[in-house]
Parts: structure tokens; sequence; C-alpha cells
């Protein structure tokens, strides 16, 4: 903002200079950063000339210097209202209207102005105080246009980029979003905040994306993205972003071992012993999974958490054919779907257990009376009657 209140000054002082006492002396001491007399002389040229556009400009430019921001503001209005068109008094009344947080009258005044006009040292000062103004008012469609230009004006800028794809991904265009945010992390490796924020975009596209080879894709760049983030920092949130991606991505090995770095950290929150709890059961190693589940209920207070937790341990169950605390766990989490198929595949089982039993007791059957035939042949053959 400093930089445009400075072009903006260069812009007056190089042109045409009123004829007026005080002109002259004001302009000195506003070159010489001697604002307090530069103030006092401009003030001196509006009382002669009421009229003049040029001394409220320069007044208002430089009681914007000694930061008294309203007053340089109503100076501004007055030398715009004399002169509306022209360009360098808009983007003074811009910048003093953003300085007094009116951001909804800098986007609407700055609007009126087309920055490719620009010249090419106004324009990147210009789209950052109009994308900037239309972000804090709401304007998230009309900001992402300026910081489109602002990117072509600094490409290797990574916090800009960084801005420009955050601001992308807030109007649902999550393409752009992606583009931008994966240059950021290329030209800022080091950045933790941007690669944190690239990992969630990616684990935020595996989990809405209907395609599987996409959705395995995006978890896979999750992961690894994810990685990288823990080697920036290995904190308990950064390794539990990588635990939900490597979950995402069926790397369910690393996941737990993920996961268990994460409880080193933090063994009071739920989430983790879940994680390592749905990592384990993912490979099949169910009665491994039940410590670390059974935690996660005792943990979690959210009723949705709970239900999460209960409906794993109900598959898990289910998976070792432990019916009744299947049906239990599967009831708690309130799906009752589950339970009555639990409910029909213990009938079953009961069933066939009976059928296996009876069938059993017959073989049995059939055989002792296998074993009578063979002692009575014996029997017949020795001559005994």
């Amino acid at each position: 903002m400093r930089k445009m209140l400075s072009l903006i000054a260069c812009l007056i002082l190089a042109g045409g200079a009123p004829l007026l006492a005080g002109w002259d002396e004001g302009v000195a001491a506003f070159k010489a950063k001697d604002y307090p007399k530069a103030a006092q002389e401009f003030q001196e040229v509006v009382k002669q000339s009421p009229d003049s556009y040029q001394g409220y400009y320069m007044l208002g430019l430089t009681l914007a210097q000694l930061n008294k921001h309203q007053d340089a503001l109503s100076n501004l209005r007055k030398a715009y209202d004399l002169n509306p068109n022209d360009l360098t008094i808009k983007l003074a009344l811009g910048q003093a209207y953003f300085k007094v947080r009116r951001y909804g009258d800098v986007a609407k005044l700055l609007a009126t102005i087309d920055g490719a006009s620009l010249a090419k040292n106004q324009q990147q000062a210009f789209y950052q105080m109009r994308a900037q103004a239309k972000l804090k008012s709401d304007d998230e469609r009309g900001a992402l246009k300026d910081l489109e230009a602002l990117v072509r004006l600094k490409p290797n800028d990574a916090k800009l980029r960084y801005l420009y794809g955050t601001t992308a991904l807030s109007v649902g265009d999550e393409r752009t979003a992606l583009a931008a945010v994966a240059k950021a992390v290329e030209l800022a490796p080091d950045d933790e905040e941007i690669r944190r924020t690239y990992v969630n975009m990616l684990v935020r596209k595996g989990r809405v994306s209907r395609d599987k080879n996409a959705k395995k894709q995006a978890y896979s760049q999750a992961a690894e993205q994810a990685k990288a983030l823990v080697a920036i920092n290995p904190s308990y949130d950064n390794l539990m972003l990588k635990v939900s991606a490597e979950l995402g991505a069926g790397l369910y090995q690393q996941a737990a071992a993920t996961g268990e770095q994460a409880l080193a950290k933090n063994k009071g929150d739920w989430l983790a012993h879940f994680y390592v709890g749905q990592a384990l059961s993912s490979q099949q190693r169910y009665a491994e999974s039940e410590p670390y589940l059974n935690q996660a209920k005792s943990l979690a207070k959210n009723p949705n958490d709970l239900k999460m937790v209960w409906r794993q341990l109900g598959f898990v169950y289910e998976k070792q054919k432990k019916y009744s605390e299947s049906i239990e766990a599967y009831e708690n989490a309130g799906d009752q779907t589950a339970a009555a198929r639990v409910k029909e595949n213990a009938e079953t089982a009961r069933y066939n257990q009976q059928v296996e039993e009876e069938n059993r007791r017959i073989k049995e059957m059939e055989e002792e009376a296998k074993r009578l035939e063979e002692e009575l042949k014996k029997l017949e053959g020795g001559g005994g009657f």
C-alpha cells in the first residue's frame, strides 16, 4: 500500500504545479519527508483556492503519511469530487478508503479502473489493493480475477500462488485451486502451511471423487505430500493428516505405524486410536484392532464419533463371528440394517452348526455300526456256535 502511495505522489509531483502561494514550499517539504510542514503549507493552498483539486490531493497524501487517515480521506474525497476522472486521485482515494476499512468503497471505486491500462510499475500495487478489498468485502470471485492478474505479474511468488489457490477453492474452482497450490509447494517446498493445505486439498479430492482410480490417485498423492510435510514438522496434527491420507490410499501398514507415532505424542485423542484400529482391521488383524477401537470408544464424546467407532467395532466383531457383540455394536451405532444382517447370519451359523453336529452324530453312529458289524463277522468266522 505504501508503495502505491509513493507512486501516486510521484505522478502528481511530476505534473504541472498550480501557481499558488505555499505550493512549492509544500512540495519541497513533502519530498523532504517533513510532513507536518507540508500539511501546513497545503492547508494554506486550499484556503486560498478551495477549487484546487491538486491542493486537496496533496494535503490528503500528506495527512496519510501522518497516519491521520480519516482526515486524509476527507481531503482526497474533495479532490475526487472536483476532478472525478483523474486516475491518480482515484488510486489515492481507494487507498484512503482501504486505510479506514471501507473495503466495499475501495472495490466500487477501483472497479472503474482498467488495471491493464496502468503503467507496469503501478499494476502490481493496484491489483493487490483491489483483490484485498474484494476479499474483505466477501467478493471472492471478483478477487480471483485480480489475483490471476497478479500471478501473471509475479509468477514465482509462492505466497501469492497460495492465496490464488485458496481463493479459487473458496469459490469451488478445485482444479485451479489444486494447480495453484501445487505450484506454490514447488516454489516453497519447506513452507509447512502451504504443504499442509495441499495435503488437505488432495485428501478432500480423494474423499469426494466417485471414480475409483481418481480417488486412489488423489489419496496416493496426499500420502506422498504428507510424508514430506511430516519431514518438515512431525507434529501430532501433521501425523494425523498423514494417517488419513495413508488410509485413503490403502497403505494400511504405513497408516498403523504412523498412527502409533501420533499416539506417542497424544494418547488422549479418540481419533488416533480409531485410525490405528481401522488400519489394523483393514489388514484383517481384527483381534489386534479391538483394544484400539475400545479405547477410542471410551474417549469419544461426540455422538456421531461414537457411532462411527461402534460401527467399526461391529464390523470387527462380525468378521470374528462374535455375533452377539457385533449386534450390540451395530445397534449402538444406529445401524439396524447391519444388526439385522448379523442376526440372520447368527441364525444361519447356529443352524449350520446344528446340521454339522447332526451330521457328525450320524457319522459317529455309522462308524459305530460298521465297527460292530466287523466284530460280528469276526465272531462268525471263528465258528463259536
